[in-house]
């Protein structure tokens, strides 16, 4: 049995909830006392927990793609979704390493810096999917108009960027030795506003399309990556231990979000694989009950009139 099967929205939301109560114990202690072992321990409890929340998505990702055409602008999207995934895995199991090793204490503007290089490389992929999930949208002629509200959400989404640049010598990785990787780190900012904006386009779309599964994974996405954003600003604000706990707290869960637009974006897959199955075994009943829900639903207009 896949170890996928195990997992229900609701056991993902728990996992969401003690990735968050943990962040907020590490957050804690990170300002009480910030070289004790507990915090290590939770530190490298929560970059492991980090890493199975993506590593539980990238064979998701895979089997999304595989529902897709061979060469379908959508099976790129989705293997460039799954590879971003994967790249998280090595993040976060490398940082576990440099934490297990102490090497957060030793080579902190060294070997830990290249961490920076897995994390550019994962919003890379993440964003290149997300456009050509756009695209596909748009070349079946998919239209996009935008609300109000939308605007507000593009404002606070790119009000991050320079509140955090003008925060960037507090950056973990600007004392690198490594003058690509300060670069790199000051790219953050950047790298996670683009996707954010990107599915924020895709949620508008999908509800434009009904809502549904598709626009609640996109609603999950446009939040995991806006969490990673508030995350990175509170983290970089210096002297405020409220602002320190509540960094941990919302970064250590957003990784969960992306597990759950995985997973609500594969709800669409397994529908769609029942009913080809049900369709399979008695065609003409589930073409009569097809036919009896388009007649209801047409009904329903000409009643409220």
């Amino acid at each position: 049995m896949s170890v996928h099967s195990h997992f229900t929205a609701a056991r993902l939301w728990g996992a969401l909830g003690i990735a968050a109560i943990a962040g907020t114990a590490y957050g804690a202690l990170l300002v009480a006392s910030p070289g004790s072992l507990t915090v290590r321990w939770l530190q490298l409890s929560l970059h492991l927990l980090t890493a199975f929340a993506y590593a539980w998505s990238t064979p998701l990702c895979v089997k999304i793609a595989n529902d897709y055409r061979e060469r379908s602008t959508m099976r790129l999207a989705w293997r460039l979704i799954a590879a971003s995934a994967a790249i998280a895995v090595i993040r976060h199991l490398f940082e576990s390493l440099a934490v297990a090793a102490g090497w957060i204490d030793t080579r902190l503007t060294t070997l830990v810096s290249l961490r920076q290089i897995p994390i550019v490389v994962s919003l890379i992929l993440l964003t290149a999917g997300l456009v050509a999930v756009w695209s596909s949208f748009t070349s079946i002629g998919m239209g996009l108009r935008f609300r109000r509200a939308d605007a507000l959400f593009i404002a606070i989404i790119l009000a991050f960027v320079p509140s955090i640049l003008s925060l960037r010598d507090e950056m973990f990785d600007r004392q690198s030795v490594y003058p690509i990787i300060r670069h790199l780190q000051v790219a953050s900012p950047m790298l996670l506003a683009a996707p954010a904006l990107v599915s924020l386009v895709l949620h508008r779309i999908t509800q434009e399309m009904g809502g549904g599964p598709l626009a609640t994974s996109l609603r999950c996405l446009v939040a995991f990556l806006v969490m990673r954003l508030l995350a990175l600003f509170l983290g970089l604000s210096p002297g405020i231990p409220v602002f320190t706990v509540a960094s941990r707290t919302v970064w250590w869960a957003a990784a969960w979000l992306f597990a759950l637009a995985v997973f609500h974006r594969w709800q669409v897959t397994l529908a769609a694989s029942e009913l080809a199955d049900r369709y399979e075994a008695d065609p003409d009943a589930e073409l009569a009950g097809v036919t009896h829900a388009l007649a209801l639903r047409s009904a329903q207009p000409a009643a409220k009139n």
